[in-house]
């Protein structure tokens, strides 16, 4: 089949000289309405389109075995969806410009969980992270890390309330043993002074 597009219109199978292939509609030329791409390293597009571009609802599966489903504009995976990962993790939430932003929920494979905010792909701002292990964290996250404020409860019944910096107790904080005792006070590095 010919790759040219020009003023071609409704449904049509076009086959590119680069092995790629669309069938759908077509306006003017353009992809536009419901089509489906198969790119020629095995990466597959079905969904909306408008002026040549992902736009509107999609289901993309690439040929690693990650899938998305959801909000697609300017080409870009942009608005409400959920990604499947190909080491089994999924995201549910909000994707700016390709990335998790916003809200969102992510489950690894290993059964561990985070409910909260996310910024340029990163745990950054509120949010609550369960792990597999029974540990609880809920609070301020900065660069996928606990850093400010917040709780964590250890499945040993123990638990820490106050100031986090990378993943650490750091600054003044409550430590609650599994036993019932606690202590009131500064921490430096997961570290009691």
């Amino acid at each position: 089949m010919r790759t040219e597009t020009k003023g071609l219109n409704g449904k049509h199978l076009l086959k590119y000289n680069c092995k790629d292939e669309y069938d759908g509609v077509f306006l003017n030329g353009q992809k536009h309405g419901k089509g489906k791409y198969k790119w020629a390293n095995g990466d597959q597009y079905y969904g909306d389109w408008k002026n040549d571009y992902r736009e509107g609802k999609g289901h993309m599966r690439w040929d690693d075995g990650c899938e998305y489903y959801g909000d697609w504009q300017n080409d870009t995976i942009e608005g409400k969806g959920q990604m499947k990962f190909d080491d089994g993790g999924e995201y549910y939430g909000d994707w700016k410009n390709n990335n998790r932003e916003g809200k969102g929920h992510m489950k690894w494979d290993d059964g561990s969980e985070y409910y909260g905010d996310w910024k340029n792909d990163i745990r950054e701002g509120k949010g609550q992270m369960k792990w597999n292990n029974g540990c609880e964290y809920q609070g301020d996250w900065r660069q996928n890390n606990q850093t400010g404020k917040g709780q964590m409860k250890v499945a040993d019944g123990s638990s820490y309330d106050g100031d986090w910096i990378n993943g650490q107790k750091h600054g003044f904080g409550v430590y609650q043993a599994a036993n019932g005792e606690k202590y009131y006070g500064q921490w430096v590095f997961d570290k009691k002074i």
